[in-house]
C-alpha cells in the first residue's frame, strides 16, 4: 500500500465516538445512549442490574414520557469496573436518571488520532524501509558500504 492510500484508510478505520448530552426535544430512539444513574437509581436498579453500578449503555429503544427502555450493551459500577451485556432490556425511570447522552462521531478526535497515526506510519516507513533505515536501499550516507 503506498503512502497515499494510508491518508485515505486511517480516518475510517481510526474513527472515534464520544458521548454528547442530548440536546433534542426527541429521544434518539434506535441510537446508543449512556445513561447516568442518580444515587437512587443506582440503589433501585441493583436487583436488575447489579449493585453500585452508575451509568449504562446500549440502544435507546423507547422513551415513554416516565422511563428509558434500553437494550444494555455495558454498565459501569462506581469502582470503575465495566460489565458487558448482551442486549437484555431494562425499563429505567428518569426520575432515577441524572444524565442522558447520545454517542456521536467525533471530527476533531477522529482528526488528531488519524494525524497521531500517519504521522507514526510516516516514521516507521523511514527508520525501516528509506534511505540508511533498517531494511532501506543502503547505508546511511548514500554509500555502497564495504566491499
Amino acid at each position: 500500500m503506498q503512502l497515499r492510500h494510508i491518508f485515505i484508510v486511517v480516518p475510517l478505520l481510526a474513527g472515534c465516538y464520544e458521548y454528547e448530552p442530548v440536546v433534542t426535544t426527541s429521544s434518539p430512539i434506535g441510537q446508543p445512549v449512556r445513561v447516568t444513574l442518580t444515587e437512587a437509581g443506582s440503589v433501585n436498579l441493583a436487583a436488575e442490574i447489579g449493585p453500585s453500578v452508575e451509568a449504562v449503555g446500549g440502544k435507546l429503544l423507547d422513551d415513554s414520557g416516565s422511563a428509558y427502555l434500553l437494550a444494555l450493551s455495558e454498565s459501569r459500577k462506581r469502582n470503575g469496573m465495566e460489565i458487558d451485556w448482551r442486549g437484555e432490556q431494562v425499563s429505567i425511570s428518569k426520575s432515577l436518571v441524572a444524565d442522558i447522552r447520545q454517542r456521536q462521531f467525533s471530527r476533531t478526535r477522529t482528526g488528531f488520532l488519524s494525524v497521531g497515526v500517519v504521522t507514526a506510519l510516516v516514521v516507521l516507513e523511514r527508520a525501516f524501509w528509506g534511505p540508511g533505515g533498517v531494511f532501506g536501499g543502503g547505508p546511511p550516507g548514500g554509500g555502497q558500504g564495504p566491499k
